[in-house]
């Protein structure tokens, strides 16, 4: 089914940038992934932000083929954001990772062995999660796709570059909000080992301008998303790997 992707990249490109909430008509409303990711790389043309900071992928299980968007704002630990920018005010504790060397466009697909021997450091990241569409929560997978699958930014906090003898069935994950425990867990990753995604994602991105060394990459939520209210601080802990913090004054 045909689509017009350039009015509805330039309707969500406009929401984006005026901090609005739509509701995108039935008839520009992707019913593919392939065209849930046109959407998307056209947004990032109109928005004039074809580099991007990061990306989050992720999967429901490791049978199912992965998503990922890109993310265009990259917040270093601690971070704040005003709550006043924000429609709601979603965090997830994830795993991300960082590239030290570039992966870029190129023909041939991208092998494991390529990918991790690119990455510089593992480390925590609260994903900051809002949407542009006002019916997110009942909008169509391949809508909230195409609307970057909820990111409003990443906040990356610290990590270790000696990551090899981490065993993410066993990694222990805690946030807190306003000092109180919210949720615990250990070994919480849909997938198992988040870092798996890896290849997926770098050949999504080989089609898409490829990874610049220095680019972030998060791995999904590892005890869901969470709503926070105005003023809130969250601290999100992986024992074994580090930690990271976002307030969101009012």
């Amino acid at each position: 089914m045909s689509m017009d992707i350039l009015r509805a990249a330039q309707i969500l490109a406009d929401a984006r940038a005026q901090g609005r909430r739509i509701v995108l008509p039935a008839e520009l409303r992707p019913r593919t992934a392939a065209q849930a990711y046109a959407v998307q790389d056209e947004v990032a043309r109109l928005l004039g932000k074809t580099a991007r900071a990061g990306w989050k992928v992720g999967a429901p299980d490791g049978r199912t083929e992965p998503t990922a968007a890109p993310i265009f704002d990259v917040l270093a630990s601690p971070a704040r954001i005003n709550a006043r920018g924000l429609h709601m005010i979603g965090v997830e504790a994830e795993i991300a990772v960082v590239f030290k060397a570039a992966l870029p466009p190129r023909a041939s697909a991208y092998t494991e062995s390529e990918v991790m021997a690119a990455l510089d450091e593992l480390c925590v990241a609260i994903e900051v999660c809002d949407s542009r569409l006002a019916d997110w929560e009942s909008a169509e997978g391949a809508t909230k796709l195409a609307d970057h699958q909820l990111n409003f930014a990443l906040v990356r906090g610290s990590g270790r570059r000696d990551y090899a003898p981490i065993d993410c069935a066993t990694l222990e994950v805690r946030t807190w909000v306003n000092g109180a425990l919210l949720k615990q867990g250990t070994g919480t990753h849909a997938v198992g080992n988040p870092l798996g995604l890896l290849p997926w994602l770098a050949n999504h991105a080989r089609e898409r301008g490829g990874l610049a060394a220095n680019t972030v990459v998060t791995t999904g939520a590892w005890l869901g998303m969470h709503m926070v209210e105005p003023a809130a601080e969250v601290v999100v802990e992986f024992p074994a790997v580090g930690r990271a913090q976002v307030s969101f004054p009012a």
